[in-house]
């Protein structure tokens, strides 16, 4: 039986590494998290976007970074559900990843940003909507 949905390969559409930050980001969150998503007219094919945005004040860095999935949808129902909920959780690892390295590039402390309940993070956005 094949599952759900089947990752076909990811990209990372943007990688962002600043060591300043800006008066916006004064007294914001440390992490901000963003999913989208969509599928093809024929809803055998998905993507899944994950942006986020890390900001620490204290050594003055931003990191902006946008991973995408790209999915073969194998479900005949709930297709949008499949997608979004675990299209971001197994793209979520390769964001998480990229954050990383190209953190652990500019000095011995990596950012590392922590995993998060999907859903609960779906539900957030929905609220912000």
């Amino acid at each position: 039986m094949k599952p759900a949905i089947e990752l076909e390969r990811y990209e990372i559409e943007e990688l962002s590494y600043v060591r300043s930050v800006d008066n916006e980001d004064l007294g914001s969150d440390n992490l901000k998290l963003a999913i989208e998503s969509g599928m093809t007219e024929d809803r055998k094919n998905g993507k899944v976007t994950l942006k986020a945005k890390f900001v620490d004040q204290g050594e003055n860095k931003t990191i902006v970074a946008r991973v995408s999935g790209y999915f073969t949808i194998n479900s005949e129902s709930e297709q949008e559900n499949y997608l979004v909920v675990n299209g971001a959780a197994i793209v979520f690892p390769y964001l998480r990843s990229a954050i990383s390295m190209v953190s652990s590039l500019d000095s011995s402390d990596a950012v590392l940003i922590p995993t998060v309940n999907i859903l609960s993070l779906l539900e957030e956005q929905a609220k912000d909507k």
